[in-house]
């Protein structure tokens, strides 16, 4: 098959998990012998190699201000972000009628606004759109929350817009067939008013041969270590592990503690966490280590104990719970959007209730004294993952349904 993936990110530009496993996925299905082309956001650093192709008029080179909040956009560009770009437009159509590819996959469009979609869909080329969250209902439906409606005068036009211009949008675009990355996501768009007969749900995978329980270490200084990875802003949550430790620092009959941070954020948020520290008396056991390439994840995993997840919003269905369960650690998770598709309370890991503290405290507490639990929720959880969360598995589905959208016969 000859395939064309629309995204907003691409390596070397990484936010989240989405735009890796986009990445991930297409590696796997050129390795199969498909041409895979990304029409993806404009960046220096893009790969130039022939399949990799900058038409989304968003400047990857200052992702912060897109993707973390780092400044917050004009009107004009919360339109261009959220709704229609017509330079997006114009480039991505003209990319895909040259390309002629068998299928566009939609995967990811968050602040690239509705126009690669409607670009593709009025090139007639038969297409799927993944949506790993609530980025095709803002586009579409309602997209007034991402605004803000403080102002009067930008509430009026929000809202004018959101009952004008969506609805078109939403003709033109005609969102079906869709590919959600959980049930939990499944169940947002179909109460959304999405035609639920046109949307499955097709679970991730990670690559066992990487994330696994093998060659894992134990703590020789009787150190127990958390762990948490990935972006830090305020949804994930980071600012409650934090909190949870400063209840645990220095109880009696507890070990020795160590929280680790891998992952970024913009500057004021990391200030907010060094004052979060600073609050808890926790400076001395807490480390933060940057963004850290993928690969050499798995090796983290497995010199800690415990992963912390404390994710505020409503995560769809994220990697990196998954990814520590594969290398057999205990997971400490909240309940938020579909965590729990992965994470069974008790049997793989404990989840708690979002932004409860004292609750997270108390899960990590019975991890610290128990060492039994501990290893028993890492072994289920690397079973867990063998059985269901293979990454070749997840892309033999993807390349099963490509090839019937398509219309293309695809050999094993």
């Amino acid at each position: 098959m000859r395939l064309a993936f629309l995204n907003n990110l691409f390596p070397p530009y990484i936010v989240g998990g989405n735009e890796m496993l986009a990445h991930e996925v297409i590696g796997a299905l050129r390795d199969r012998g498909h041409e895979v082309h990304a029409l993806v956001g404009r960046g220096s650093k893009l790969p130039q190699d022939g399949f990799t192709h900058g038409v989304i008029d968003i400047d990857l080179d200052r992702k912060a201000d897109y993707f973390l909040g780092a400044r917050q956009p004009s009107a004009w560009e919360h339109v261009e972000w959220h709704l229609f770009n017509y330079r997006t437009y114009r480039d991505v159509r003209s990319k895909l009628l040259e390309i002629k590819p068998d299928l566009v996959v939609v995967w990811n469009l968050w602040v690239a606004s509705m126009a690669p979609l409607i670009a593709a869909r009025r090139t007639g080329i038969p297409l799927v759109i993944h949506t790993a969250d609530r980025w095709l209902y803002y586009g579409l439906k309602d997209w007034r929350p991402l605004v803000g409606t403080q102002n009067p005068r930008k509430r009026r036009i929000a809202d004018f817009l959101q009952m004008r211009l969506q609805p078109i949008l939403f003709s033109l675009a005609r969102p079906k067939p869709i590919i959600t990355i959980s049930e939990f996501i499944r169940r947002v768009y179909i109460e959304a008013g999405f035609d639920g007969s046109a949307i499955e749900a097709i679970r991730l995978g990670v690559p066992l041969n990487v994330f696994n329980n093998s060659n894992r270490t134990s703590s020789q200084d009787g150190c127990i270590r958390f762990l948490y990875v990935g972006s830090l802003w305020e949804g994930k949550g980071a600012h409650f592990a934090i909190r949870a430790l400063g209840i645990l620092k220095g109880k009696p009959g507890l070990p020795k503690l160590e929280l680790n941070f891998y992952g970024s954020g913009t500057s004021d948020f990391m200030n907010f966490l060094q004052e979060e520290i600073r609050v808890a008396g926790v400076e001395k056991i807490v480390r933060f280590h940057g963004f850290v390439d993928r690969l050499s994840l798995p090796d983290t995993f497995r010199k800690h104990d415990v992963l912390l997840f404390p994710s505020v919003w409503e995560e769809p269905f994220a990697a990196v719970p998954v990814e520590a369960m594969a290398c057999g650690m205990a997971v400490i998770a909240t309940t938020a959007g579909g965590t729990p598709e992965a994470i069974e309370d008790g049997r793989t890991g404990i989840l708690v209730p979002p932004q409860d503290v004292h609750a997270l405290s108390k899960a990590m507490e019975r991890l610290i004294l128990d060492d039994a639990l501990r290893h028993r929720l890492g072994e289920e959880a690397a079973q867990v993952a063998r059985e269901r969360f293979d990454f070749n598995s997840y892309v033999d589905r993807l390349e099963k349904r490509y090839s019937e959208l398509a219309g293309v016969s695809v050999h094993s």
